[in-house]
């Protein structure tokens, strides 16, 4: 792309321009500046300067010759201005030499500022020192844009996050937005009782938000995983995100992610994953040692009677755990009760290229009491894990071996405390279990 000095220098002196800057936008020359900038060309930003600093200089001299005048034939002409000019003299009066600095900042008083700083016989030295600082910020915010849309969109705060984060999160904003306009129906009824019916109210809501994200919302809808030939693909439907997943071959074990999160959104804390499983289902192994499988929201169809059905059992459903944006393909528990159990989730990672077998990531850990927590969204109460997970890692490893399954640990991650409370922790290791 070809570039001329005076396109851009002509493009911000009109801007800068008393008059003509009125119907002139300067901002595509100075994006087009940034743009240039990327490409090598220099020579783009020097005229763009120049061109808004004599622009500024004669706008000053034009106000410093016709002054009253001046001001009065323009708002007679163009009607428009008369509301920039009594916002520029309003602040010229008060802050002086730094609204000239700022003036390009504020919008359409950056059109009048150096005629009406030149009308009211501002020190020529003064304006031009902080007119230079105006310059700077105004035609410097629009040449670092351009030339970060050169680079490419992505230098720029990716999106994704944050939508996905509101939509994971629609089902709690909306409930406390009614909880506080009930809240606040309550509070101005002045009763003695209102603080007990705000209570009430909270309560209800809460209660009415895990009803509906478990039993009625989509926040679990995805498409079933399936695998064939050793291939993983997937589409996931979660809220508004969509996401296929194809998961490669794996040539080192070490390159993989051994953290989940109980949700989506970038804002949750991890969980280890603290199991690798080499050329076999888990089904085969979880049978082998006496697990019971579970039902899971993302992929059972859970009713609110099936699910006090498997409490009644001692088998509530697992809540659902994320690795690489998918939910586990597989949970399952030792007997316990409602309480207290030992419980694993299992999700397929791949297959090694040396070999083709088939690697699958589990996460086991031991619940011992409930916890009001933040997941997949919402709040809600669940199991609290157990603080040494390592414990129910070694116990697993040694029924396997004891099974005759081949057992080694290798250190694939750091010694960890997760979560900001650090209420569990791991030395890093990892069981790989193979069948011999």
């Amino acid at each position: 792309m070809k570039f001329s000095w005076w396109w851009f220098f002509g493009g911000n002196f009109l801007d800068a321009l008393i008059g003509p800057n009125l119907f002139f936008p300067g901002e595509p020359f100075l994006l087009a500046a940034g743009y240039a900038l990327h490409n090598g060309f220099i020579s783009g930003i020097i005229f763009v300067f120049i061109g808004g600093f004599l622009g500024d200089q004669i706008s000053y001299c034009i106000g410093r010759k016709q002054g009253y005048n001046g001001r009065r034939w323009l708002t007679r002409r163009i009607p428009k201005t008369r509301r920039p000019f009594a916002k520029a003299k309003l602040a010229l009066n008060k802050r002086g030499p730094l609204v000239v600095a700022v003036a390009r900042l504020l919008g359409p008083v950056a059109w009048i500022m150096p005629f009406l700083a030149g009308s009211y016989a501002m020190s020529w030295t003064v304006f031009t020192l902080y007119s230079l600082i105006g310059l700077l910020l105004g035609v410097g915010q629009f040449v670092i844009l351009g030339y970060m849309l050169a680079a490419g969109i992505h230098l720029l705060p990716d999106l994704t996050p944050i939508i996905l984060f509101f939509s994971e999160h629609s089902l709690l904003i909306i409930s406390v937005i009614i909880a506080s306009v009930c809240s606040a129906f309550f509070y101005r009824k002045k009763h003695k009782s209102r603080w007990f019916g705000i209570a009430a109210c909270w309560v209800v809501v809460l209660c009415g938000m895990n009803y509906v994200h478990f039993f009625i919302s989509d926040a679990y809808a995805y498409e079933s995983p399936t695998l064939k030939n050793n291939e993983y693909s997937v589409t996931f439907d979660s809220l508004t995100l969509n996401k296929t997943t194809n998961l490669q071959t794996i040539t080192d074990l070490s390159t993989l992610e051994y953290k989940t999160y109980p949700g989506l959104a970038p804002v949750y804390q991890a969980q280890p994953i603290n199991i690798v499983l080499v050329g076999s289902k888990p089904n085969t192994l979880m049978k082998e040692l006496g697990w019971i499988e579970n039902k899971t929201f993302s992929r059972d169809n859970v009713s609110m009677k099936k699910y006090l059905s498997l409490m009644a059992q001692d088998l509530p459903p697992i809540s659902d755990l994320y690795w690489n944006q998918q939910p586990q393909w597989s949970a399952y528990q030792q007997t316990g009760n409602l309480l207290q159990r030992n419980h694993i989730r299992w999700w397929y990672a791949g297959s090694l290229t040396t070999t083709g077998e088939q690697v699958w990531l589990g996460a086991i850990s031991y619940d011992n009491h409930l916890k009001v927590a933040h997941y997949k969204g919402i709040i809600t109460v669940l199991h609290a894990i157990d603080p040494d997970v390592d414990v129910e890692r070694d116990s697993l490893a040694q029924h396997a071996q004891n099974k005759g399954w081949q057992v080694s640990f290798e250190r694939f991650a750091s010694p960890a405390a997760f979560s900001k409370s650090s209420h569990y922790f791991s030395d890093g290791q990892v069981a790989v279990i193979t069948l011999m």
